[in-house]
């Protein structure tokens, strides 16, 4: 139980940071692109949606994983 628990900790974290790297991507390509930051910076913005899924610790305490399906774009 305790091995699992810091797994799911750990799990966490990792996925705080990579936000905060991708959030920081994103920043740096709004700010170079300027006003054409909507089509030049899509990618990093669909990369950004991403990394927000199921992020955070959240009142009950759940895994990424069970907050139900990634939903594809159709772009």
């Amino acid at each position: 139980m305790l091995e699992m628990r810091e797994h799911i900790v750990r799990e966490k974290w990792i996925d705080i940071e990579t936000f905060k790297i991708i959030r920081d991507k994103l920043r740096w390509c709004y700010r170079i692109e300027g006003v054409n930051h909507l089509q030049k910076c899509r990618h990093v913005v669909q990369q950004y949606r991403d990394s927000t899924r199921g992020i955070g610790w959240g009142k009950n305490g759940r895994h990424r994983d069970q907050h139900g399906p990634k939903v594809q774009s159709l772009d």
